[in-house]
């Protein structure tokens, strides 16, 4: 069976706390970055909005009249808002009727999003390069089918994202170290170390130790646990007593047994060696009687056939 080390399975944790964290982060700095992004947005078309309602005005028109030069300065102004490249104001054809750029102004562009914007009177938001810098750009419906451009860029949003990177991973780094440095400190206190000491107190007895005790120092199920590992190290010291004890009752129980075997043992040899000299006896006994016998037996058919003789003798 494969084993891991309790180690390995928290380091495990803490690798899977470490990725959900800065996923965490992740998610919440581009979530971030996209609220900023719309509030540029929603910025940069409330500056159109002034523009457009500006230069719509009455009160503008006259202002015009008696300032001639009024209308390049505002739209000059109004390009020095934040982050704001240019500013344009097109005509329906693609002419550039107004830009805080002079060399455009009177200039003819082709861009199929002014009629669509003058038609549908809703402003588009589109990514452009310009001077080899990628910027945003919203065209806005504007007054007298005019189509009011500002171009700025996300230079702000992505210092300010920049930061919040280094911000909410510094704090998350931190976090994460804190904890697993806590969690490290409980996990080796509380059940690492009590387990490693439990499996030493198993080895030890495993080779015949029961004298061994593991120290509680958790009072959690692991501390329970060791309680209980030392009450059965104490239940199995007192029932190992209890076995020597009984093993040397046997053992003499054992030895008077065979100490009366043995002497029964040597009473059955003396008794058989009697017997077996009484049987010898009788046999000897025996064979005298036999020899006794034949030789009456072998007397009585002489004296019959004397006898006979005699008969044949008196006969004649």
């Amino acid at each position: 069976m494969k084993r891991y080390s309790l180690y390995v399975i928290i380091f495990g944790i803490f690798g899977i706390l470490i990725a959900v964290s800065f996923l965490s982060v992740y998610f919440s700095v581009t979530q971030h970055q996209k609220d900023l992004i719309e509030t540029a947005i929603k910025e940069k078309t409330h500056l159109a909005e002034t523009i457009n309602e500006t230069m719509a005005s009455p009160i503008w028109i006259y202002r015009l009249a008696l300032v001639p030069g009024m209308e390049r300065a505002f739209i000059s102004e109004m390009a020095e808002f934040e982050e704001v490249k240019y500013i344009r104001i097109v005509s329906a054809d693609g002419t550039i009727y107004k830009s805080s750029l002079e060399e455009e102004w009177g200039k003819i562009i082709k861009e199929l999003d002014v009629s669509k914007v003058i038609s549908t009177r809703e402003k588009i938001v589109k990514d452009q390069i310009f001077k080899n810098e990628k910027i945003k750009l919203i065209i806005y419906p504007g007054y007298e089918d005019k189509t009011i451009w500002v171009d700025f860029t996300l230079k702000g949003v992505e210092t300010a994202i920049g930061w919040m990177w280094i911000r909410d991973f510094s704090i998350a780094s931190l976090g994460l170290l804190i904890m697993i440095l806590v969690l490290f400190a409980i996990f080796r206190g509380n059940i690492v170390d009590p387990l490693k000491k439990m499996t030493l107190a198993c080895q030890e007895v495993r080779k015949g130790n029961l004298e061994v005790k593991v120290p509680v120092v958790s009072k959690t199920e692991i501390g329970e646990l060791a309680e209980t590992f030392n009450e059965m190290i104490k239940d199995l010291r007192k029932f190992h007593t209890a076995l020597g004890e009984a093993k040397t009752v046997l053992e003499i129980k054992v030895e008077a047994r065979t100490k009366e075997l043995k002497e029964l043992a040597e009473g059955l040899e003396e008794e058989v060696k009697r017997r077996t000299k009484e049987v010898y006896e009788k046999m000897a006994d025996l064979e005298r009687f036999q020899r006794l016998a034949v030789g009456r037996e072998l007397k009585m058919i002489e004296l019959k056939k004397e006898i006979e003789k005699f008969k044949k003798e008196l006969g004649k």
